[in-house]
């Protein structure tokens, strides 16, 4: 008799304060799903990673671009050429594609955005708020 084998994945981390995280799937499960487990995964190693230091002031056009982010796409993917339209409609000023392009790059570098290739753009999505850093 000859019983099928279930597929098992278990990832753990430990934190620099020595907090274990576990993360198990068992069972049937894609490749997909196994992808979703790794964001967690990366999301609990960078979280503690960003603090207010590394964000931009708020009172420069960096800063406004990661506010707009912040508080009109928390839950949904969006490009450059989106920041840049609604950037234009609330502050009634250009601001060139290729600058926003190199915003949304630092904060990707930062972990504060997941970048994404789509075709022949990126495609991003706020990642998370440090504990510390209040949504605006």
């Amino acid at each position: 008799m000859v019983f099928p084998l279930r597929k098992r994945v278990k990832v753990e981390i430990t934190d620099e304060e020595g907090t274990t995280y576990s993360l198990a799937m068992q069972g049937k499960f894609s490749q997909e799903k196994v992808m979703r487990m790794m964001e967690l995964v990366d999301l609990l190693c960078h979280g503690n990673h960003i603090s207010d230091t590394t964000l931009p002031d708020e009172s420069t056009t960096y800063g406004r671009v990661l506010k707009l982010i912040k508080t009109s796409y928390q839950t949904r993917e969006f490009s450059s050429a989106d920041i840049a339209r609604d950037y234009e409609d609330s502050h009634t000023s250009p601001i060139p594609l290729s600058t926003v392009s190199t915003y949304l790059s630092r904060l990707a570098d930062k972990g504060v955005l997941k970048r994404q290739k789509f075709g022949n753009s990126w495609v991003y999505r706020l990642l998370h708020l440090a504990a510390n850093q209040p949504a605006t």
